[in-house]
């Protein structure tokens, strides 16, 4: 492994940049952040991942592209302080969460904050975007029962783990974008789902939450070598 320090090619809403740069903030690995504007991407980008997406990690003369594969990396090369349980049937159940996680809820809120930034399809309703932030509130009462299920502060129980990670920015962004668009309901509330609005506030709380809203200097085409 490379004493390089990482480069992240990142995007400061990407929910899975953010992961990204949060991981590196829990291992305690400086890195160096590539921002990028998606409506303008940088060609080096596409040299670098096919997708022509973030996040991209560089190490050294090494690439790494999609953030569950970047996280095992991480994990791999930086095992302290562990994040994924050492029971393989444990550890099976917890990437199972973090899947539950980022397809529905991830998905859910960037998917509708990315029509409402960059314009829904032709024959959406207007409103699209907000339509699908809305749709959040149906899976707070999921996760409070997934959370009561496991005990302890996370999603998988008691361990923090990279599922925590990607549940992050969406701790941090809905309370901030929901209200702003006009769909408060879609902030998990204490007093019908108090397991899973106490445990946005502990992933508010953690340190390496800064890291979800970190932002690098615009990388622009014939500057990015």
């Amino acid at each position: 492994m490379t004493n390089s320090k990482p480069r992240i090619w990142s995007f400061e809403y990407s929910p899975f940049a953010g992961k990204v740069r949060a991981a590196f903030h829990e291992k305690g690995i400086e890195y160096e952040i590539a921002e990028i504007n998606p409506g303008n991407r940088p060609a080096r980008l596409r040299e670098l991942n096919p997708f022509n997406r973030v996040p991209v990690v560089e190490v050294g003369d090494e690439v790494l592209l999609e953030s569950p594969l970047i996280c095992d990396w991480i994990e791999e090369n930086y095992p302290e302080p562990a994040m994924w349980p050492a029971d393989s049937t444990q550890r099976a159940q917890a990437k199972f969460d973090a899947y539950w996680f980022e397809e529905f809820i991830i998905r859910t809120l960037f998917g509708g904050m990315r029509k409402i930034a960059f314009g829904h399809d032709e024959g959406e309703p207007e409103d699209i975007g907000k339509q699908t932030v809305a749709k959040l509130a149906k899976y707070w009462p999921k996760l409070e029962e997934r959370l009561a299920a496991h005990g302890g502060e996370w999603l998988a129980g008691d361990m923090f783990t990279y599922g925590d990670l990607g549940a992050m920015p969406a701790a941090v962004r809905i309370p901030m974008w929901a209200p702003a668009i006009g769909v408060p309901e879609a902030v998990p509330d204490a007093a019908t789902t108090p397991l899973v609005a106490a445990y946005f506030e502990r992933l508010r709380q953690r340190p390496s939450a800064s890291a979800i809203e970190a932002k690098g200097d615009v990388v622009h085409s014939g500057d990015d070598d």
